[in-house]
Order: C-alpha cells, then structure tokens, then sequence
C-alpha cells in the first residue's frame, strides 16, 4: 500500500476481532513509528507494549484499583470502566505512548509534537499490514497509577496515548474532510 492510500484509509477502529497479534509484528509497527521526524534527533518517544495476556493483567489492575475506576471521564461523565475492560479484551496489543520531558518548555512542545509524529506513522504502518488502531486517551489509562504500572514514569514522562491495535472488527466509512481550500492559502 503506497503512502497516500495509507493515509487515506486509515480509521479509528474500536472494534476488533480478539486475534492476538505477535510480538513481531506489533515491534514492526513501533519500528515504523521511530522514524518520525524530531529535533536534535532527540528520538523523545517511549513505548510500553502490552500483548494480550498483559492486557489482561492490565485490565486486573484497572478493575482493583479505586482511584482509577472513580475517575471520571471528561467526555462521559462517570467513568465507563466496564465498557474500558469490554473493548480492551477484544484487542490485539496495546502500545503506550509517552515521551521523555524536556526542562525548557520549547524543547518539551519540539519533543511531543515528535512524539505525536511517531504515534501518526505507528497507525498509518498498522493500517498498511490491514490492521486497525485507535488513539485513545482514555482517563483510566492516562491515569499516573496506571502509567506507572506500565512503566512510564509521569514524574518525567509525558503521555500521548494507548494505541489500541488489532484485526478490525468494523470498516467505518470515510469522515468528511474540509476542503485544501478552507484550511491552506498560499502566501
């Protein structure tokens, strides 16, 4: 699949089949992702990779841990962990996405805009080798205790996001999209 037709097609897949996907592959994707372009050659991103029977421990983790299931979801109100635990089940890995804080602020934007990059050509490759991605910031998973059960440390590490990965289960449609016209002038 050429670039254009991969970033064209790709979508926000929430559902999946349940097939695991292995190790290598998911490593591939993450591969793809440190080639994003970064200042310095900082490479800021760090990834914590979860196969399924981590997500399951994961999903233990989430369900006996009060502080997370009492947190609410900005978009939702109440915490929605169940559903959470429901839609992580069905995934093929998981890939937690941070990046290492700079001290000066211009630094620090340069390196998660970087980052953000790199999460851009992890789901753009996994739409390539036909799998489907979601990136999500959900609050159980962006939650610190959560963060630090997976190994990234929010003392000094920003979070990007889970990127969920796996066989879709769904084929959305295309969204609209503004036209070059309405977002580019030239100058």
């Amino acid at each position: 699949m050429d670039a254009l037709t991969a970033i064209r097609s790709r979508r926000t897949i929430k559902a999946f089949t349940g097939a695991a996907l292995p190790r290598a592959q998911v490593e591939a994707l993450v591969d793809a992702a440190c080639w994003a372009p970064n200042h310095r050659l900082a490479q800021p991103w760090r990834f914590r990779l979860l196969d399924q029977p981590a997500i399951a421990r994961l999903g233990g983790f989430l369900q006996a841990t009060p502080a997370i299931a009492a947190v609410p979801d900005p978009h939702k109100g109440a915490a929605k962990l169940a559903k959470l635990l429901e839609r992580l089940g069905s995934l093929g890995a998981l890939v937690m996405v941070g990046w290492e804080r700079a001290a000066d602020p211009a630094i620090d934007l340069e390196d998660h805009a970087a980052a953000a990059a790199a999460v851009q050509n992890l789901c753009l490759a996994a739409t390539a080798a036909g799998l489907g991605s979601f990136w999500s910031t959900n609050p159980a998973l962006s939650h610190p205790l959560t963060l630090g059960w997976c190994g990234l440390d929010p003392a000094r590490q920003g979070f990007l996001g889970a990127i969920w990965l796996g066989t879709p289960a769904e084929s959305p449609a295309p969204p609209p999209r503004k036209a070059v016209t309405d977002v580019a002038g030239w100058v």
